[in-house]
């Protein structure tokens, strides 16, 4: 649309088309107040229709994750990011020294500490 009307190629401005021929200023400003008034219902299943993308989007990268798990006892490494309050040059490791899990916070979130028994603050 183009300042309340449909657009014309230059082609059509001078030559007869049905489009010309057609063209009523009552029917045409009917159309534009009915888009107008359907306006939010597009808006609404434009959304829908994103949402749903984005679902599908993430259930196809989450499905080449593997979860894991790990328990009391097992050795982690520890990305080293967070530890290290400025940020990492490229070519340094991603990773620190193996830790040893003390406890289970939640899944995800385990307490540290180092292979001679000091604790980790941060978890």
């Amino acid at each position: 649309m183009a300042y309340g009307t449909e657009a014309l190629v230059p082609v059509e401005v001078g030559l007869e088309s049905y489009r010309t021929e057609v063209y009523n200023v009552e029917t045409n400003s009917f159309g534009l107040r009915a888009n107008v008034d359907l306006l939010e219902e597009e808006r609404e299943a434009s959304h829908q229709r994103n949402m749903k993308y984005l679902l599908q989007a993430t259930q196809h990268y989450d499905s080449s994750i593997k979860k894991r798990s790990f328990g009391v006892g097992d050795l982690v490494l520890r990305e080293l990011a967070a530890s290290m309050l400025a940020k990492q040059r490229k070519l340094h490791p991603n990773w620190e020294r193996p830790y040893k899990v003390i406890e289970v916070v939640r899944p995800g979130t385990y307490k540290l500490e180092t292979l001679t028994g000091e604790a980790i603050k941060s978890t």
